[in-house]
């Protein structure tokens, strides 16, 4: 199944290969085509990423700000600005049940690294310790509903 994993490279062959076949046979038109459907693959990703983030933290700040209050006001504030804050908060803010799972027991791993005293700047770990309470309340939210 590891095989599967590179359907954006196979993707990208098929579009270089209907260039070659309909447009131009040259090699160069060839390799120029599979640099830029996998340029344009990309961009579209991280588009659509872009998009499915900016999606949920706004779904998600009224209740973020409203459960930790004026720290969490704070750091929502600071992710309306600050990109790498608001992809941050996005780990907690997913839709997705199963990785939201995954992000707080990962969470809850870096908290027993922290309280051994591997403690990262202040910033840092307020922002950790807003995203695994958090996280951890809207777990429990999903589990009994």
């Amino acid at each position: 199944m590891w095989v599967l994993g590179f359907y954006r490279l196979y993707i990208s062959f098929c579009i270089a290969l209907a260039v070659y076949l309909f447009v131009s046979k040259s090699f160069w038109i060839l390799l120029t085509s599979i640099v830029a459907a996998r340029t344009a693959w990309y961009g579209i990703e991280r588009q659509i990423i872009r998009l499915q983030i900016n999606r949920d933290f706004a779904s998600h700040l009224y209740a973020f700000k409203q459960q930790l209050g004026p720290y969490g006001i704070r750091l929502a504030n600071k992710a309306e600005t600050d990109w790498r804050i608001k992809k941050s908060l996005s780990e907690v803010f997913t839709a997705n049940t199963r990785k939201l799972r995954k992000n707080v027991e990962q969470l809850q791993m870096m908290d027993t690294l922290f309280k051994a005293g591997m403690r990262p700047d202040q910033d840092a770990c307020q922002l950790h310790d807003c995203k695994l309470t958090f996280g951890k309340s809207r777990l429990e939210r999903l589990e009994k509903n």
